[in-house]
């Protein structure tokens, strides 16, 4: 199944934090993946985020 999100986080080599980018539209991974890539750099680390998650808190 691919996923699409609208809603990315990323780390970058060196953050500590994660940043939030989001996109027009629902995009996948790989496409996400390779805008960061030429915009600000290889992703350490990415997460796809869905509306609901950013919603919630911990339990």
């Amino acid at each position: 199944m691919i996923v699409r999100r609208r809603v990315w986080m990323y780390r970058l080599a060196g953050q500590l934090f994660a940043q939030s980018v989001s996109f027009a539209r629902p995009v996948t991974a790989a496409m996400a993946r390779s805008i960061l890539r030429r915009t600000v750099g290889q992703p350490l680390e990415l997460w796809g985020r869905a509306i609901g998650d950013l919603a919630t808190g911990p339990a």
